[in-house]
């Protein structure tokens, strides 16, 4: 008999999805392979994404919109419903970084890093639970923070920060939305192989990302967008997880000894 898809019939929404190399790319190929239909939201261009998504026989949108905005959020999740009929997977996962130490940072700096990464997450999240309790059978909230919501890290200082209240959030929000049977928990991960790492000075040379993958304990390589992915699905999927935080970072953070 074939597996049952357990997210046949659900729709999910994931933000930040449009990129190639991205954990949004990897969460909604995950996603759909457990049978959601799925919303792609982001500031690019998302068709590429709902035509692969389409191609696995699942239905598939893409909204513009800015999560760094409340009203934009609330038009995102509505626009989703009206499309693909309701709201029952939401995947706060639209971010952005920028390698500075904290004396080099602007306000333009700071602005730009927390609008997406922790209002969005905010916005996106209130939005979405809204929804999820409107239609009354419960849902699954997952957010994209990072390792470095645990670890101090000096070139990505305001983006760990960022990350780091991403996860009380959660916590709080988990807690809040428990009576509504709206789980939330948050991935953390360590370094990944996609678009936004691209620029980090760790990185620039051959030597430094053969250096950086060394020492990470299991497999010492950076994680696929995809494995981010299935452990988006998984937490999509669960029946009886809430605030929690899987690190998805092969022991990045674990240290040397």
């Amino acid at each position: 008999m074939p597996t049952p898809l357990p997210l046949k019939g659900r729709v999910a929404l994931v933000t930040g999805a449009a990129r190639e190399r991205g954990i949004g790319r990897g969460s909604c190929l995950a996603l759909a392979a457990r049978g959601a239909d799925v919303a792609v939201n982001d500031l690019e261009d998302g068709e590429p994404r709902v035509r692969e998504l389409e191609a696995l026989g699942v239905r598939a949108c893409f909204v513009r919109a800015d999560v760094s905005r409340a009203d934009e959020n609330e038009r995102l999740a509505a626009e989703v419903v009206d499309r693909l009929g309701r709201l029952d997977v939401f995947v706060a996962n639209a971010g952005v970084a920028r390698w500075q130490r904290l004396a080099e940072v602007t306000r333009d700096d700071w602005d730009a890093v927390m609008g997406v990464n922790l209002h969005g997450v905010f916005y996106g999240c209130r939005a979405a639970a809204a929804q999820m309790r409107k239609q009354g059978d419960g849902g699954r909230i997952v957010i994209t923070s990072s390792v470095n919501a645990v670890m101090p890290f000096s070139p990505l200082g305001v983006y760990g920060a960022s990350k780091h209240a991403v996860g009380l959030l959660a916590a709080v929000l988990a807690r809040e939305r428990g009576d509504d049977g709206i789980s939330v928990n948050h991935v953390g991960p360590g370094w990944v192989d996609s678009d936004i790492n691209d620029p980090s000075p760790d990185f620039d040379t051959a030597e430094k990302r053969d250096a950086a993958g060394a020492s990470i304990p299991f497999g010492h390589r950076p994680a696929e967008p995809s494995e981010l992915g299935e452990a988006v699905a998984y937490l999509a999927c669960s029946t009886y997880t809430t605030g929690a935080f899987i690190r998805v970072d092969g022991g990045l953070v674990l240290g040397k000894y």
